[in-house]
């Protein structure tokens, strides 16, 4: 893993330079060779795939999965073999894009199906049908964020239209289906990827089941006591041993500073999004959890309606993202250095270890940077954007630690 660091290009300064240097590494490549390597990858997922269920479109035809004017695996439902090592072996090497959708679903449809749930494909459109009647007492704060949720995007541009409206559909659905957890910041990010590969509809079964069977149920638990036990296991099991740990513990950065945006985001917005599709990639295939708790629907007064108002201020509600964020995590440290963490790496989901070998990596590719950086330094690397030119060799060292802890838990 020595060349880690390679897989970063920090540029001179500022987004705009950070624009720039992606526009001249995009006409670096060979346009044409990666058309046709796209079409050769495409190809074998395409013989990966078992067409489940066929919908007839529009003219009365069924879907062909790359017909003329459709989209891969429009007009079908697809399901992939998660067992098969070939899949799992092309999935660390990336989807194609024309297939993403069909595999993220088909991925957390096979989990959702191993454990007998009864959260059905139309159960979960139903509730989402019927949530869109009852108010949320987190629809004000929904309301607020959701303009300033990738607003650079095309899509959600424009207030109250497009991209805007479906977010704020999703979210305030999944603050209503999960009254115990609400609406949390971090949502609007995952959910606007989702947005970008499927319809409302589909992206909430996606966000439902991300939370059943994904690990984010635990990571977004009240008092964030399951994230925090996530960070502490990443700090113990994967950095400690390391020159980057100690130097961590020097300056007195633990990860609640840097690992909570990368885990209640799965790395939105902190790395390019080619590089973070990548790591959805695999996380949506090996990152399996235990579901939490009963399936379906949580009652609550908020599902029926009887919801409180909330008692916030509009001088509250206008404080900055930035305020806010760091009021956050500042409680959320010192949350975590008073509890008393007696969890072991067995007590930690296993499918979350792919979020901490995505972290591992990132931080193993800061190295050089991180051990020279006093404590304003260390801290503006870790979150700020890590500009990530190299997702091959992001995913090639996290596979590694992934890889090396698998045999120490196997042990």
């Amino acid at each position: 893993m020595d060349e880690a660091g390679d897989m970063l290009a920090f540029p001179a300064g500022g987004l705009t330079d950070i624009l720039e240097y992606a526009a001249r590494m995009t006409g670096k490549k060979s346009t044409e060779a990666l058309k046709k390597k796209e079409l050769e990858r495409s190809e074998k997922w395409r013989k990966m795939a078992k067409i489940i269920q066929r919908f007839p479109l529009e003219d009365g035809g069924e879907g062909e999965a790359g017909g003329e004017g459709q989209g891969q695996g429009q007009g079908m439902n697809f399901e992939f073999d998660t067992k098969n090592p070939k899949l799992i072996e092309r999935t660390w090497k990336g989807i194609p894009d024309c297939w993403r959708s069909a595999a993220w679903f088909s991925f957390l449809a096979t989990s959702a199906k191993n454990a007998n749930s009864p959260e059905t494909d139309e159960v979960l459109i139903t509730a989402f049908k019927r949530l869109q009647d009852i108010s949320s007492p987190d629809d004000v704060q929904i309301d607020l964020d959701v303009p300033r949720t990738v607003n650079g995007h095309i899509m959600f541009r424009k207030r109250y239209r497009g991209g805007q409206r479906l977010l704020f559909r999703i979210l305030h659905a999944i603050s209503l289906y999960f009254p115990d957890t609400g609406y949390v910041q971090g949502m609007a990010p995952l959910a606007a990827t989702l947005l970008c590969y499927y319809d409302e509809e589909r992206c909430f079964i996606m966000m439902v089941r991300l939370w059943r069977y994904r690990g984010l149920s635990r990571l977004y638990s009240p008092n964030f006591e399951g994230l925090l036990s996530t960070l502490d296991d990443f700090e113990k099991h994967w950095l400690a041993g390391k020159d980057v740990a100690s130097k961590l513990t020097e300056l007195a950065i633990d990860p609640t500073a840097y690992g909570t945006r990368w885990y209640l985001t799965l790395f939105n917005l902190s790395i390019p999004f080619a590089a973070q599709l990548r790591v959805w990639d695999i996380f949506m295939l090996l990152g399996e959890c235990p579901p939490e708790g009963e399936l379906g629907p949580q009652v609550s007064a908020r599902d029926s309606g009887e919801v409180r108002p909330q008692l916030q201020h509009a001088d509250t509600q206008q404080t900055s993202k930035t305020t806010k964020e760091k009021r956050f995590l500042a409680k959320l440290s010192e949350r975590r250095s008073k509890r008393h963490l007696n969890q072991t790496a067995a007590e930690v989901p296993q499918g979350l270890d792919i979020l901490h070998a995505t972290s591992a990596a990132l931080i193993h590719a800061m190295r050089d940077v991180l051990l020279d950086a006093d404590f304003e330094n260390a801290m503006k690397t870790l979150t700020a954007w890590i500009p990530v030119k190299d997702e091959d060799l992001l995913m090639k060292v996290a596979r590694t630690e992934w890889r090396a802890h698998q045999k120490k838990r196997d042990r």
